[in-house]
């Protein structure tokens, strides 16, 4: 192997830089002179040696086998994604969480998220309009937000501000054409 030749070339090297900075210090009364070392270099060999083993390399099993054991990771929903990347996302929906279990006087943890999309609400409404009530036009982002309490589901569009409690009745999309035109008459 190369490795013990260049060992022995530093280990030569450093008792050589030893030996010069001992030599150009004057010795004094108190100071042993250095004893002198003989190196001996060995011929490098062609066959490599062999480590032997360990209980830690007979553990561990090969790279190879690492990666065919390892089972592939669990495709996350794009709703935690979202919640995941998004923390003004991940904050509506913990307030929505909040709001339903005090609502129904539950635990948090027994409110579960559904899903939470991104949406441009075409107005003030935020896509959950009230019969009688004039909305202005606008542009808001938000999310629409579904949860759950065990079979019971509870629906909330937002903006960055507001959560607005939703009936699948009264919910217009900003993709359904017919159903903004339903709210409007």
């Amino acid at each position: 192997m190369a490795i013990r030749p260049l060992r022995d070339l530093v280990l030569a090297l450093c008792l050589s830089a030893c030996a010069v900075l001992s030599a150009a210090c004057e010795p004094t009364a108190d100071t042993l002179p250095l004893p002198t070392t003989t190196l001996v270099q060995f011929p490098p060999t062609d066959t490599p040696t062999a480590l032997p083993p360990t209980a830690t390399s007979q553990s561990l099993p090969a790279p190879g086998d690492l990666i065919e054991a390892a089972a592939p990771p669990p495709t996350p929903d794009a709703s935690d994604d979202l919640t995941a990347i998004d923390p003004i996302a991940a904050e509506l929906v913990e307030r929505a969480r909040a709001y339903i279990a005090e609502q129904n006087d539950l635990p948090v943890r027994r409110v579960r998220l559904v899903e939470v999309q991104r949406f441009i609400w075409r107005d003030t409404s935020l896509g959950c309009p009230t019969a009688g009530f004039d909305y202005a036009p606008a542009q808001v982002d938000g999310y629409r937000i579904v949860l759950t309490t065990g079979e019971q589901f509870h629906l909330f569009h937002t903006d960055f501000d507001r959560l607005v409690p939703c009936t699948a009745e009264n919910e217009v999309l900003p993709g359904d054409a017919e159903a903004t035109v339903e709210a409007a008459s």
